[in-house]
Formats: structure tokens, sequence, C-alpha cells
């Protein structure tokens, strides 16, 4: 089967220590407050810009106990668990290899193990995300 060059996207290598890890102070305003609580923690987070083959992508990395709080995404996402692990709010604890689909719209939170987390996220595209209050089931 032939390719046309100019039609194929190259292969493009995204190598965990030259990804850019992002500053909070360029986090969108509804988000800058707990982006900088977040780095103040060591918490960090790396977008991967997989524009040839149109994903949204980014690694994260949280400390032991950090919390994710209650929120939901407007577009389909696919978490793995790159190392270390979590306690999903009313779900398992997610250890490295473990992988979860949450459909857009899905509230879902969780707290960062003892070894705390690295994780990847891969989604269609970006997406906007609405914070919310744990509920007593969630806790």
């Amino acid at each position: 089967m032939a390719n046309s060059d100019a039609e194929a996207p190259s292969v493009r290598y995204h190598q965990l220590a030259d990804l850019p890890w992002e500053d909070p102070k360029n986090a969108p305003p509804e988000l800058r407050e707990l982006a900088e609580k977040a780095a103040g923690t060591g918490a960090r987070r790396a977008p991967i810009p997989c524009d040839a083959i149109d994903l949204y992508s980014q690694i994260n990395e949280l400390p032991a106990g950090y919390e994710i709080p209650p929120h939901s995404h407007g577009a389909h996402e696919l978490m793995v668990v790159l190392a270390g692990g979590c306690q999903v709010f009313g779900g398992p604890a997610l250890t490295a290899g473990d992988l979860t689909e949450i459909p857009a719209g899905t509230e879902y939170g969780f707290v960062a193990g003892d070894e705390g987390i690295r994780f990847l996220v891969v989604r269609p595209e970006a997406s906007t995300i609405a914070i919310t209050e744990p509920t007593e089931e969630q806790k």
C-alpha cells in the first residue's frame, strides 16, 4: 500500500523529560486558584500536543493524599494510571495499569494513594470542566 507523503502525518514522539509542565498562572480564570494551590503541593500537569492524530492528552502527577474534587468534563475521557494509585470517590482503588473510561458529563473525583499517582488522560478534544462539592456518598 503506497502512502502519499503530502497527506500522511509523521510519527511524533513525546518524551516525559521534555514535556512542558503547565504554569498555574496560565490556567483558565475559573481554575486558577485550584491550579496555584495544586502547584504548591508538587502536583503538576503537562499537556501533550497530539495534533497529528487529533487528540487531547496530558500527563498528571499528584503527591500522596492529593484530592481531585468531584468534577465532570464536556468530553469523553480515558484515564490510564501509569504509577502509584488512587481511591475513586464511590468507586474502586486504582493502581498502575488500570484504565477508566469516563463518559462526558460524568462526575468523578479521587484521592491520590500513599505513593501519589501519575496518570495519562486522553480525550477527543480539549474540554470544559465543572467542579462540584462532594456528596456524602462520594467522601
